[in-house]
């Protein structure tokens, strides 16, 4: 190397920029690293730095080649550091330098071509072998790699391999290896940025270096090293050097940093320099391909982005055919069109991309399916209702078919669709007044902005009449009340008490009026828009009963012997719940208010009185209420139908007298015979024969007693005797 070099460096040596304020790196936060490391493989072996030049040339005081850098990169969570160092940044400085073509080169291409089968996105590469592959196979453009940066899973193709071979590193030189180089090692950094090459560092991560943020001259050199790290050099001055780094803008000052002299002579483990690249006089015509849309189903005015190759100089986007418009976005060197998709009718069409150079192709990546529009809202007929719910609502807007749901707030509701601008559903009911937010979505999305519906309290309820508006006060008595907006009752009250009830229509509910004291009582009605007034139709009145009072039994008398079915009338015997008989209770059918039904029991001769319990009382005693029982006369037999039966001859016999009601025994001498009661006068039987001749007198039984014995007797055949007694 001659003087010649010093000529160069006096042209790419600028005043550097004055130094930030020293600020110490933030505190280490603990967790996963925000930036990946460990990217940067170093060779086994160690080189040691050497002068390029001899000790009597000087060399300047400051150089910084950042004019010419491109802007700070990002290479995220992959182990891509060399590349990103070696492709997009120093190749890329010489493409900004030299006006060489293609820039940006993708990094990830690089790493792709170099990291061991199966090591992306973790392992890390050596330079050595990176920077020879670079030399002899180049790197494609980030416009043909429509990868992007991040995407490892998708490797090269053959067409990128072929395109990539049209830019190269033209030549490079290790200028060390190995840690604790010392002054070499910065003469060496020195004697080539000043040549204008910028230089490849390995260097090792500290964990506050990891955190850097504003500073003026790192100089950390201890510590546990969390990876080797690659970074590309663009200047030095006195105190150290400047690097640019690939984690972005938010680390360092801006994505740069300085180290120390003392950092880079005892930590910095590798450097390496690029002498150029070689690219095509001009850039080769690329036809755009679409590698990905960011969505395949989406409606008319959807954003979309497209990435691919060739889209840096695309002139036009088209969805099926129709033109969409489009605006370019550069993230890391790597152009993306972010298209709108035009109006177009629902189903499958192909996405292509148009440059100078041609069309894209349709291919499975291109595929985009237009869904029905978004659906949208502009009335909502009425836009008020009560927070009872089941009014109507009509709805107005667009794209309301094959809708999805229909929700208020978060309530789902069921909607009948009738058109495509119309719908109707009917509206929940509401805990409380307020608007609500009415959607409609689909397949496509949710309409924006929401429709608005107002939820309000319905008017206080009105009682007009009540039916009947007075009743007992020991039972609940069933009324029906008349009014308006009964809707949504929620309480009715009687005094203070809550009665039962049972809402008819709007204006009419059927109520019980609880048990409650005599007086009178409002009754009220409440409902999410108040409480009734209390007024005269709205006034209940509950009647305390009168006692029962009987009037007459019929009839009065009876035997004593026998059941008497009487009916026993009066007053007040509405809901009676005791009869009695001289105190002891009896069973009794209530006919009505002033009558019931009793079959009297058996009884001593003598008066008996009757009461009745009421919940108004006890009806009181007296002649009206009393029952006399009679005792039965004693049987009198005045004739026998025969007076005398042959022997072993059956004879039928018919006993005439008074008394015989009730009749329980007949004897005939002294032997009881089965008898028939014909009436209270005459009793038929039948007299069995009998071996001997004798008398046999005829007596009757009854409550009333047993009859004197008329005279009856057996007879041989042909015989005479003489009677005395009755005879028929």
């Amino acid at each position: 190397m001659t003087r010649s070099w010093l000529v160069f460096a006096a042209v790419v040596v600028t005043a550097l920029p004055a130094a930030s304020p020293a600020v110490a790196a933030v505190p280490v936060k603990a967790g996963p690293l925000p930036h990946a490391v460990g990217g940067y493989v170093p060779s086994s072996f160690r080189t040691p730095a050497r002068a390029q030049a001899s000790a009597s040339e000087v060399l300047p005081a400051s150089v910084d080649l950042r004019q010419y850098a491109p802007s700070p990169g990002d290479q995220g969570q992959i182990g891509a550091c060399v590349a990103w160092t070696i492709a997009y940044s120093i190749m890329g400085y010489y493409a900004n330098r030299t006006g060489g073509v293609g820039a940006p080169y993708a990094p990830l291409y690089l790493y792709m071509r170099n990291v061991a089968p199966g090591g992306a996105p973790s392992a890390g590469l050596n330079p050595d072998y990176v920077l020879a592959n670079a030399q002899t196979a180049g790197v494609d453009t980030q416009d043909d790699y429509w990868q992007g940066t991040t995407n490892w899973q998708t490797p090269p193709n053959q067409a990128q391999i072929t395109n990539a071979r049209n830019y190269r590193v033209a030549g490079w030189s290790r200028l060390f290896n190995g840690p604790n180089q010392g002054a070499p090692a910065q003469t060496a950094i020195m004697q080539t940025l000043a040549s204008g090459s910028p230089v490849a560092l390995g260097i090792p991560v500290f964990r506050d270096f990891m955190y850097l943020r504003s500073h003026s001259l790192y100089t950390t050199v201890s510590g546990t090293s969390l990876g080797g790290h690659m970074i590309a050099a663009y200047g030095y001055d006195a105190q150290g050097v400047y690097i640019r780094n690939s984690w972005g803008g938010g680390w360092g000052n801006g994505g740069d940093a300085k180290l120390s002299w003392g950092f880079i002579t005892r930590a910095a483990t590798g450097g390496y320099a690029v002498n150029g690249i070689s690219t095509p006089a001009s850039p080769i015509p690329m036809a755009p391909t679409v590698g990905a849309l960011s969505t395949v189903k989406a409606p008319p005015g959807a954003s979309v982005t497209i990435t691919g190759a060739g889209l840096s100089t695309a002139t036009a986007v088209s969805f099926g055919g129709d033109a969409a418009t489009f605006t370019p976005q550069t993230v890391n060197g790597l152009t993306k069109l972010v298209a709108v998709a035009p109006a177009h009718a629902t189903g499958l069409v192909d996405v292509t991309v148009t440059n100078p150079s041609g069309t894209s192709l349709p291919s499975a990546t291109s595929k985009f399916t237009y869904l029905p529009p978004v659906p949208g809202i502009t009335t909502l007929s009425p836009e008020t209702v009560t927070v009872l719910g089941g009014t109507r609502v009509t709805l107005t807007g667009t794209g309301l078919t094959g809708l999805s749901s229909v929700k208020l707030g978060t309530t789902t509701v069921a909607a009948k669709v009738l058109s495509p601008t119309t719908l109707t559903f009917v509206a929940p009911a509401r805990t409380a007044a307020g608007p609500v937010t009415v959607t409609v979505s689909n397949a496509s999305g949710t309409s924006t902005p929401a429709g608005q519906l107002s939820y309000v309290n319905p008017p206080a309820p009105v009682i007009t009449s009540m039916t009947p508006n007075t009743g007992p006060t020991y039972k609940g008595t069933p009324v029906v009340v008349q009014g308006t907006d009964f809707a949504g009752v929620t309480r009715v009250l009687v005094g203070e008490k809550a009665a039962a009830f049972t809402r008819i229509s709007g204006t009419q509910l059927r109520v019980t009026v609880p048990i409650g004291a005599a007086g009178q009582h409002a009754l009220r009605i409440v409902t999410p828009g108040g409480t009734s007034a209390v007024d005269s139709a709205s006034t209940f009145t509950a009647v305390a009963p009168l006692a029962p009072v009987v009037t007459s039994i019929v009839p009065a008398a009876g035997l004593t012997f026998v059941r008497t079915p009487v009916v026993v009338t009066g007053e007040n015997f509405t809901d009676s719940t005791r009869l009695t008989v001289d105190g002891v209770a009896v069973s009794y059918t209530r006919v009505s208010a002033t009558q019931v039904k009793v079959l009297l029991p058996a009884h001593l001769a003598g008066p008996v009185d009757l009461q009745l319990t009421t919940p108004g009382g006890r009806s009181a005693t007296g002649v009206d209420a009393r029952f006399t029982y009679t005792a039965p006369p004693v049987p009198v037999v005045t004739g026998l139908s025969v007076p005398v039966a042959t022997i072993k001859v059956s004879t039928s016999l018919t006993i005439t007298g008074t008394g015989f009601t009730g009749a329980s025994r007949v004897f005939v001498g002294g032997t009881a015979l089965a008898f028939t009661r014909v009436s209270d006068t005459q009793l038929r039987l039948l007299v069995p024969a009998r071996a001997t001749a004798g008398s046999a007198p005829v007596t009757v039984v009854t409550p009333g007693g047993t009859s004197q014995p008329t005279s009856f007797a057996f007879v041989a055949a042909g015989s005479r005797i003489a009677l005395t007694g009755p005879t028929w």
